[in-house]
């Protein structure tokens, strides 16, 4: 039992995963777990390493290659051989080996422009992965800033339901004394269960988000990770001048949108490659010999020495070789046509990505002022809504204002908070994603 304990302790403390170390992450803390672990990062980075692998195959097809051959030919004798051989059976085996060199010399540009595309498409499969990075870090801040929303929704809706409970308790007591009606204290209960209800509503919207996280994250979706982090504004400004030249020199949709196209024109080339010779140089080298026996073993038998090799014949070629394709009912002729308008239509796509590029850049930009502007109006809002229900809750106990003004102020409060609290979380949210339409990163939303 003491030695099982032991292993289980050790199990405990070394077999335990890395996550079980981190329960607290800020954004920055959690973007660049996510850059790690996201499994969809892992597999961008597999496939960009797939890519440079193609890169380097198509890089070995401009030198030599060599090919080996052996061969064994077993032939018996018929009947009419032995009748002249007197009777003998002598069986032919033939042994041959070859080995053949051969480098390319030229091709048609097709190994030159295979190469070139492969490399552009190993580029390309780098920028998917940038793409694919911003993508998840945006997610990333995006349900992080969710979190952090809904996190202060449930604090709002706890002080909610503690002014609701409050007004409860101060409707009851007036009715018991005879200065208030039932009417209030059933509006009262009514106004209490409907904030315990939102109450519910918030606190499983943040145990949502919280598994969204855990999963952007690698880390098991029922954790109980804490995520930490203000919903603080980040000042910010560039011009749309600014933005547009920053998304042109670094958004990876841009620069996919050429790598295609450059692609294309690799695949023109190879394709007006096949109208063009291909040179080959060759080198083989040739080694045959039949039944391999000793001069001894041939006078044992008595066999005739004439039929047999005792030392293998060799040989060894060097040449050219060109090979040209002169008709092929103008297979090669349409894929050409083919490649040329594939080419066309990629242009059309690269103009279509900037001009995506720049719309995006104009959007992110709009709705980054709008939430600015949207944080200012709601702060002024709830500055508002808390006067009112302090005025409103002074005017209640001192039997000047009414059940109904009371109830209204409280509600009005309840909306003010969460409208700013959503107010400040959609400007950061405006802002990743402005991030995202120029192709940056910034872990922590800082303009640093």
């Amino acid at each position: 039992m003491k030695k099982l304990s032991l292993f289980a302790l050790c199990f405990v403390l070394l077999g335990t995963p890395a996550y079980a170390a981190e329960s607290t992450y800020t954004m920055e803390q959690a973007v660049k777990k996510a850059l790690v672990d996201n499994r969809s990062i892992i597999s961008a980075q597999k496939s960009s390493e797939a890519s440079k692998s193609a890169l380097y195959s198509a890089r070995g097809a401009f030198g030599p290659s060599v090919t080996a051959s052996y061969g064994i030919t077993h032939d018996p004798y018929s009947d009419f051989q032995k009748e002249l051989s007197m009777g003998r059976d002598y069986d032919e085996t033939m042994y041959t080996f070859g080995a053949q060199l051969r480098q390319p010399l030229f091709q048609g540009f097709q190994l030159l422009n295979n190469a070139q595309k492969a490399k552009l498409q190993s580029e390309y499969d780098e920028l998917q992965l940038k793409k694919t990075n911003i993508a998840i870090v945006n997610q990333v801040q995006i349900a992080f800033l969710q979190y952090l929303m809904a996190e202060e929704s449930v604090l709002s809706a706890q002080k909610a339901v503690a002014r609701a409970d409050e007004q409860r308790s101060i409707a009851t007591e007036g009715y018991q004394v005879g200065i208030r009606p039932k009417i209030d204290v059933l509006q009262a209960e009514y106004e209490l269960s409907s904030s315990e209800a939102r109450l519910i509503e918030n606190e499983n919207n943040l145990n949502s988000v919280r598994a969204k996280l855990n999963s952007l994250l690698n880390l098991p979706v029922e954790k109980d990770i804490t995520y930490v982090g203000k919903l603080d504004s980040v000042p910010y400004s560039i011009t749309f001048e600014e933005a547009v030249k920053k998304a042109f020199a670094q958004l990876p949709d841009v620069k996919m949108a050429e790598k295609s196209m450059n692609m294309a024109e690799k695949d023109l080339g190879f394709a007006k490659g096949t109208f063009l010779p291909k040179i080959d140089g060759i080198i083989q080298y040739t080694s045959t010999g039949r039944n391999w026996k000793t001069d001894e073993a041939l006078k044992a038998y008595k066999y005739d020495q004439s039929l047999y090799l005792t030392t293998p014949r060799e040989n060894t070629t060097f040449g050219i070789q060109a090979t040209m394709n002169v008709f092929n009912s103008g297979q090669d002729f349409f894929k050409v046509r083919q490649a040329k308008h594939g080419v066309e239509a990629l242009k059309a796509q690269v103009e279509l990505a900037y001009n995506n590029a720049a719309l995006n850049v104009k959007v992110c930009l709009l709705q980054l002022q709008d939430a600015l502007r949207t944080v200012d109006v709601s702060r002024r809002a709830l500055d508002s809504a808390r006067q009112f229900y302090d005025d409103a809750k002074t005017r209640y106990e001192y039997q000047i204002g009414t059940n109904l003004e009371m109830l209204t102020a409280q509600s009005d409060l309840a909306d003010a908070e969460l409208n700013f609290i959503s107010a400040k979380a959609n400007y950061l949210i405006s802002l990743s994603n402005l991030y995202v339409s120029l192709g940056e990163i910034k872990p922590n939303l800082t303009t640093k």
